[in-house]
C-alpha cells in the first residue's frame, strides 16, 4: 500500500471492475490510458511530472500495468496500490516499450482502446502505436473511464466535501481582504495562504479574481489592478483534496449596487435554487439547465455557456469532468445518485455557484455555509 494512498484497495478494485465492465460492452481486449486523471482513478499514482509520457494498461480481465518515466517511479510507492511499475529511461524507444508491456498485459489483443481525445497522447505517439500493433484494431475509447467516474463513491464524496469546506474558507478570507485600493494580487495571496493552511493541494486551475471590467475577461487570473469603490469583484475559488475539486463562486460589491444589479442577483439566485432543487436521481439534464438558462436569458440574451458540469479529479489544466457530462441546451442525459456537479449562474457583473452532490432523495450542497447573496462592503 502506498504511503499516501488516498483510498483502500477495495475502492480501486471496484473501479477497475466497473471499467472492465464498460470495456466488455465496447468489445475491448485492452485499454491504454494516458490521461493523468484516469491513471490516478485506477491506480492512485500521481505526479506533477505528467508532462512526461506515462500509460496504464487495463486488460479485459486480470491485473493492470503501469509504464512511467524512471525518474517518477518513487511516486508509485508513495501514492499507488501497485507494488511496482514498468519504467522507461531517457533514450528509450517509447513505442517499443509501450508495445512490449502491451503484449505482456494482453497477449493476442485485437481490439485496443485509446483515449484519442486526451491531451496527453500526442498524434505522433498514437499513430506510431497504431502502426506497431497492426493488424490489431485501434478503437477510440475516449471518455470511457471518464463516464465511469461520473458516479462517485462515498469515499470520493467525502474528499469533495472536504474540498468544499476549503473553498468556503477561501471565499470568506477573500471577502474580508477586499477593500478600496487593495489589489487583486493581494486578495489572491490571502486566498492561497488560507487554502493551503486549510489543507488545499495545488489546484487544477488558478483561483479567478475578476474586479470591475475584468468580469468580462473569462477565467481571468489575478493582476496588480487595484479594486476601487463602486466595483463588483467576482471570485471563483477552488478547494482540492486528494485531487478532487470543489468550486464556489461569490461576488462582492464595494459600495452600493445599482437597482439593475440587485434585480439580477435575485433572479439568478432564484433560478439556481430551482435547478439545485431539481437535481435528483432520474432528473433530465435539459430540464435542470432550462431552469437556469431561461430566466438568465431574459437579462443576458447571449447566455450560451453551460449551467453546470460534473466535477471530481483534476490535474492542471482542469478541475472537472465537464467533457463527460455538462448541463447545456443541446444534450440530454439522466442525473444519477452519486454524481457531483459545479452549478453556476452569471449575469450583470454577478456570479454565484455551488458544488452539489446528488443523493438518494435529492441533493446536498458540498459548499453549504456561505450565504447565497451579493456581499456588500
Amino acid at each position: 500500500m502506498g504511503l499516501r494512498q488516498a483510498f483502500d484497495h477495495s475502492e480501486f478494485h471496484q473501479r477497475i471492475e466497473r471499467v472492465q465492465s464498460a470495456m466488455a460492452d465496447s468489445g475491448l481486449d485492452v485499454l491504454l490510458l494516458h490521461s493523468p486523471e484516469n491513471i490516478y482513478y485506477l491506480t492512485g499514482y500521481q505526479t506533477s511530472g505528467y508532462f512526461a509520457y506515462q500509460v496504464a494498461f487495463v486488460p479485459k480481465d486480470g491485473p493492470i500495468r503501469l509504464l512511467v518515466r524512471f525518474l517518477e517511479h518513487g511516486n508509485v510507492g508513495e501514492y499507488s496500490w501497485l507494488e511496482e511499475a514498468d519504467t522507461w529511461r531517457e533514450g528509450d524507444d517509447l513505442v517499443a516499450r509501450t508495445c512490449g508491456v502491451l503484449r505482456e498485459t494482453a497477449p493476442g489483443a485485437m481490439r485496443i482502446g485509446l483515449e484519442k481525445q486526451t491531451w496527453f497522447l500526442t498524434a505522433a505517439m498514437a499513430e506510431a502505436v497504431s502502426a506497431a500493433v497492426s493488424p490489431a484494431e485501434i478503437v477510440d475509447a475516449s471518455l470511457l473511464v471518464d463516464r465511469v467516474r461520473l458516479v462517485k463513491s462515498p469515499a470520493e464524496i467525502a474528499c469533495l466535501r472536504a474540498a468544499g469546506r476549503i473553498a468556503e474558507i477561501e471565499q470568506k478570507v477573500a471577502c474580508d481582504r477586499i477593500g478600496d485600493g487593495v489589489t487583486e494580487a493581494e486578495v489572491a495571496a490571502a486566498v492561497f495562504e488560507a487554502g493551503i493552511l486549510a489543507g488545499c493541494e495545488y489546484t487544477g486551475l488558478p483561483h479567478h479574481i475578476m474586479s470591475g471590467y475584468r468580469y468580462d475577461v473569462c477565467h481571468a487570473n489575478w493582476t496588480s489592478k487595484p479594486i476601487v469603490n463602486g466595483e463588483m469583484v467576482l471570485l471563483e475559488l477552488y478547494g482540492c483534496v486528494e485531487r478532487y475539486h470543489a468550486t464556489q463562486m461569490r461576488t462582492v460589491c464595494l459600495g452600493s449596487p445599482t437597482s439593475e444589479v440587485r434585480d439580477a442577483v435575485d433572479l439568478i439566485i432564484a433560478a439556481q435554487d430551482a435547478a439545485i432543487a431539481a437535481l435528483r436521481p432520474g432528473a433530465s439534464a435539459l430540464e435542470v439547465d432550462r431552469l437556469v438558462r431561461e430566466p438568465i436569458r431574459s437579462i443576458r440574451p447571449d447566455y450560451f455557456n453551460r449551467s453546470g458540469y460534473s466535477t471530481g479529479i483534476g490535474f492542471p489544466p482542469r478541475t472537472a469532468e465537464w467533457d463527460a457530462a455538462d448541463f447545456n441546451e443541446h444534450v440530454d442525459w439522466e442525473v444519477k445518485e452519486g454524481m457531483v456537479f459545479h452549478m453556476l449562474g452569471l449575469a450583470k457583473g454577478f456570479g454565484i455557484s455551488e458544488t452539489v452532490a446528488v443523493t438518494r432523495d435529492g441533493s446536498e450542497r458540498l459548499t453549504p455555509d456561505n450565504a447565497r447573496e451579493l456581499f456588500i462592503k
